[in-house]
């Protein structure tokens, strides 16, 4: 039975900056391709395997920045449900179930060597589906634990009920394939706009660095084997010493400087081919066509930073005026959270209560006092819904390969050495504090503290909080119970601001012990007898 695998798309073709000509995208601009004609053209193989990096996951409506101690949505829905504690196996708005994206890279993978192409482009083209493969079933894992592994195409004459492999078989199997992945892959493709779209060695490698850092954590290391955690230090070292990859100097500009110096890989996107809604889910609605407010900071993330002398704001000697709270901040701060009296857009922006337009909780407007600007392009008044925006999606960027250098570093180590100093500082720096450095001498927990600081800040919004919060296990302790605030704000009539926080979630957030491995979708429990649901659920 021919089985049909894939659309031709002329986007793809743009987006992955894949040579091409006129007459090929006319061609293949009409129906899907069968299985048997993909391998019989060198141009197809190269469109199937773009296409596969369209399932890799990008803007996601803010889902994962709504769930944390980052901020909260305007329209709660599947957000608002997850802070609530209703989510089950049969309504996960979390649930990740990749098999249909998988199903492809493993087509592929039983195919290619069956191909008329030259031995380097498939030894090329392999690389990168291992990658994507291992990206798939690594955020697979990361939500549910151990999964079923299937590494080739499946028939009706196959075993369909494949059971689940324990979590670390799992992992084994995502860093095998990007090991094999590393091996296979070429240093570039050709210039920076390709490398940072498409997988090379280095990328490959960055990616191996995350999964292990994921896999040496609390969580997936109950026991805490010292030895992964020396490993991610290592293959992370491996890729600072390679030297392909910097901090960009401008953090304000990180998203909006197409594949800067800091960009490992990101998700393409380029109007009018591929477009998303970043610009219209954030702006202030004085400036918006009425698209209601996705991402509404909320205080205590606000309050986490610290002050531009590197002091927390609680900390002696740190300047920090509760009546002018929002002067002499890290500058992150201002690069990240649009606040009353900030500047967006030539505007002066007021979210005070009975401020009109943007006020808050006027409708479309924050809930919280505040809007995110991280990622916002200003100049940007071309979006509409969920598109009109297309700075790429950044999944991996040189500050994170930092910042899990210096947590897999500090864990091996009974107290930190200079290379975990030099790490987290080189961030900070480039953040603009002054002094950038850290207290000399500080001790293995006091420095993991530091780190896990640094990643809330540094990787904001940028749908690492809740991971890094349920990695390490303090999902509960950091999120249970808690009702996090907004920031209501008083305009004087000698025009000064008074300030109150007052809870924003109409219940307490609710994370339970079971809730650090997600349920298994219902419908697939209810296909496979031999698929056995995570405790708890």
């Amino acid at each position: 039975m021919t089985k049909i695998f894939a659309k031709t798309l002329l986007v793809v073709m743009i987006l992955m900056t894949t040579a091409c000509n006129e007459e090929f995208l006319e061609r293949q601009a009409t129906d899907s391709i069968p299985e048997e004609n993909i391998f019989a053209d060198p141009a197809l193989i190269q469109l199937f395997v773009n296409n596969m990096y369209l399932d890799v996951p990008s803007f996601e409506r803010n889902l994962y920045d709504n769930i944390t101690d980052e901020s909260r949505c305007y329209w709660g829905g599947g957000p608002r449900n997850v802070v609530q504690g209703q989510w089950f196996p049969d309504n996960n708005p979390m649930e990740y179930w990749a098999y249909g994206p998988v199903r492809k890279t493993n087509m592929f993978l039983d195919k290619i060597d069956e191909a008329d192409i030259e031995e380097d482009q498939k030894t090329n083209f392999k690389g990168q589906v291992k990658f994507l493969r291992a990206m798939l079933y690594f955020n697979m894992i990361k939500r549910y634990g151990g999964v079923p592994i299937i590494t080739e195409p499946q028939g009706l004459d196959d075993d369909l009920f494949v059971a689940r492999q324990s979590t670390d078989e799992s992992f084994d199997f995502v860093i095998k394939d990007l090991e094999e992945a590393i091996t296979l892959l070429p240093e570039t493709h050709g210039s920076r706009a390709v490398d940072v779209g498409k997988a090379n060695k280095h990328s490959a490698k960055a990616f191996l660095g995350r999964v292990l850092t994921y896999w040496a954590s609390t969580l997936y290391n109950p026991a805490g084997d010292v030895a992964r955690w020396q490993k991610a230090a290592l293959v992370n070292k491996e890729v600072m010493d390679a030297g392909n990859y910097k901090l960009h100097p401008n953090f304000r500009n990180i998203m909006l400087d197409k594949n800067n110096e800091e960009e490992i890989f990101s998700v393409q996107f380029q109007k009018p081919f591929r477009e998303h809604g970043w610009d219209s889910w954030g702006q202030p609605d004085s400036q918006s066509k009425q698209d209601a407010v996705n991402r509404s900071p909320v205080q205590e993330f606000v309050d986490a930073f610290e002050m531009k002398n590197g002091k927390a704001i609680n900390e002696t000697g740190s300047g920090y005026n509760p009546a002018d709270p929002y002067k002499n901040r890290d500058p992150r701060f201002d690069a990240t959270v649009l606040h009353n009296g900030a500047t967006f857009f030539g505007s002066t922006i007021y979210m005070y209560e009975g401020a009109p337009i943007d006020g808050i909780n006027l409708p479309y407007a924050t809930i919280t006092g505040y809007l995110i600007r991280k990622g916002m392009n200003e100049s940007n008044k071309d979006y509409y819904g969920a598109a009109g925006s297309d700075q790429n999606w950044i999944e991996l960027r040189y500050a994170e390969v930092l910042l899990n250098y210096a947590e897999a570093k500090n864990e091996a180590l009974t107290a930190p050495d200079a290379s975990v100093y030099a790490a987290i500082e080189a961030v900070r720096q480039r953040a603009g504090l002054v002094p950038y450095q850290l207290p000399a001498g500080l001790s293995k927990v006091q420095m993991r503290e530091k780190i896990r600081h640094e990643r809330f800040i540094e990787l904001a919004f940028e749908g690492k909080r809740y991971w890094d919060l349920r990695r390490w296990k303090i999902a509960a302790q950091v999120l249970n119970g808690k009702q996090f605030n907004a920031m209501y704000i008083t305009k004087n009539a000698n025009g000064t601001y008074t300030y109150k926080a007052k809870p924003v979630d109409g219940v307490p957030y609710v994370f339970q012990e079971k809730m650090y491995f997600m349920p298994i979708p219902q419908r697939e429990i209810e296909k496979n007898p031999n698929l056995k649901q995570n405790t708890g659920w």
